[in-house]
């Protein structure tokens, strides 16, 4: 099954912070959520290999 971007109203889907995670739909979040989709479906990620806004030191 295809990961794909799921919209409604104001909100998009983050599969990456949890099974029901919906934030503020903005321009940067469209973008993160095409990338990821990309990972998965094309290159053959996991949403287990990746993590969404990790604070590096």
């Amino acid at each position: 099954m295809a990961l794909e971007i799921e919209i409604k109203g104001n909100k998009i889907k983050v599969p990456l912070k949890g099974d029901n995670v919906w934030l503020v739909v903005k321009p940067e979040e469209i973008v993160r959520q095409k990338y990821i989709c990309r990972l998965v479906n094309t290159y053959g990620f996991s949403l287990e290999q990746m993590e969404q806004e990790v604070l590096v030191k």
